[in-house]
């Protein structure tokens, strides 16, 4: 990986961790208000609920039971000194007791609560101003407090925010942790994915994404290394036919400017005749050179359906080689064997297989060539042995690329454009099948083509 490549890909990774770092503070700010309403709706839906479902009860009997002896105990103070007044017995006691001890009228406006509370109980707790209110045996009443509470709702305003945000803050806290737990190996194969997706759009062909870690993206990354490696394969094979075609058309062109440079140095038309024919053949030649390019692009690029038709091989094959007879050299052996079955094939690109390597047996054989066809696992396997001299192994994957041309046992001399075997190669593929050189009993080179589908009976 070059230095302009890893800083490109340590900017990347800045620029994610700092769009992390953002969204997770804008969306912590948003989750912290979210939660703030949350706790008060909770609280406030909590404390109406009745005792019944909540198994607390409210805070007015809470304090109404706690303050009932101390309220008990100041009333026997009372009646146990007539000679004085309540006020003067509140005044002596007000030492031992951490809140006021008061006298109101009776004529005191209360809530019902309180009213109920009164009459039912003697003593009654408002909440509304946290005073314990208590019968006395005189037209007034007695008023304790205000008394401590530790109900929330009757804290004060700074009070209850801080409750409210701690609280957030810890949910929040642990919700986070949560999603990260849950969720981070998805980020990560997210961020793989984009990476990858942005190195492609780059023109950065081999890079793939790693294997996913999570169920979801696993089909994705494998069907984008799929379509990366596809079109790593396309361009690779067009830029590799392109170099060829340019290479090819190089020749027949060098011919022509000579033969164009040889007629005007010509002094009779004699001399002129031997270049124009030259001159058409080489017009010929391109015009050819250019057609099978075109066609193999259209083969490649257009995704090839093969259309199944069920043949009695072994007929079908007879006829094939036997109309390729007049095409083998002089002197030379060639046989076909053929299993005894009905199969479904596409007759059209199977033909197509069969008459190229065939036709490459004969080109490159010494004296004799053996084409078997047979069925095995409901697959169709097509091999064409040869005597030639062979392909070395390093090289073998080298005859299926367009225009490729090996060592000099397979010359520019025995014709073609090399593209043969690439349509042998782009047909056994539409079968879901493969294409592979072995060597030959016969002491040459075996081609071995595998068609993948049904095949019948």
């Amino acid at each position: 990986m070059t230095r302009v490549t890893l800083f490109k890909t340590s900017q990347y990774k800045e620029r994610i961790y700092l769009l992390f770092v953002k969204r997770s503070l804008f969306y912590l700010i948003i989750l912290l208000i979210i939660q703030s309403l949350i706790a008060y709706g909770s609280i406030l839906l909590f404390d109406i609920l009745p005792e019944s479902l909540t198994g607390m009860p409210k805070e007015h009997v809470i304090q109404r039971q706690l303050q009932t002896g101390a309220a008990n105990l100041i009333r026997l103070q009372i009646a146990e000194h007539p000679e004085r007044s309540a006020q003067e017995t509140l005044n002596q006691l007000q030492p031992l007791f951490g809140y006021q001890l008061m006298l109101t009228p009776n004529t005191h406006n209360l809530s019902d609560t309180v009213e109920e509370s009164l009459i039912h109980h003697g003593i009654g707790f408002d909440d509304e101003d946290s005073y314990i209110y208590a019968t006395l045996d005189d037209n007034n009443l007695l008023k304790l407090g205000p008394m401590a509470s530790s109900d929330i709702l009757d804290a004060n305003l700074m009070s209850f925010w801080i409750y409210l945000i701690l609280w957030s803050i810890i949910s929040s806290i642990i919700f986070f942790i949560i999603f990260y737990l849950a969720f981070s190996h998805y980020w990560r194969d997210t961020v793989n994915i984009r990476h990858t997706a942005e190195a492609l759009t780059e023109g950065n062909l081999k890079a793939r994404v790693k294997p996913a870690q999570t169920w979801l993206f696993k089909p994705l990354t494998i069907v984008l290394n799929r379509m990366a490696a596809q079109i790593e394969h396309l361009v690779t094979t067009n830029q590799t036919m392109s170099h060829a075609m340019a290479h090819e058309l190089r020749t027949p062109l060098s011919r022509v400017r000579f033969e164009l440079s040889m007629m005007e140095e010509a002094q009779t038309i004699d001399e002129v005749i031997p270049y124009i024919d030259g001159i058409k053949q080489d017009v010929d030649e391109l015009e050819a050179l250019i057609n099978i390019s075109l066609n193999f692009f259209k083969l490649q690029q257009n995704k090839i359906v093969p259309n199944l038709t069920t043949i009695n091989l072994p007929i079908w094959v007879n006829k094939l080689c036997d109309s390729l007879m007049m095409l083998k050299p002089d002197n030379f052996s060639f046989l076909h064997r053929c299993d005894y079955i009905e199969c479904q094939i596409d007759t059209r690109l199977t033909d197509i297989i069969i008459k190229n390597l065939i036709m490459n047996a004969f080109k490159y054989a010494n004296s004799q060539a053996e084409l078997t066809i047979y069925q095995k696992d409901k697959k169709l396997f097509i091999e064409v042995d040869d005597d030639g001299a062979g392909i070395n192994p390093v090289e073998r994957h080298k005859v299926f690329i367009p225009f490729s041309r090996l060592d000099t046992s397979r010359t520019r001399s025995t014709g073609g454009y090399g593209l043969g075997l690439a349509y042998v190669k782009l047909i056994a593929e539409a079968h879901n099948g493969s294409v592979f050189i072995t060597t030959s009993e016969l002491g040459g080179a075996k081609f071995v083509v595998i068609l993948n589908h049904d095949l019948g009976e």
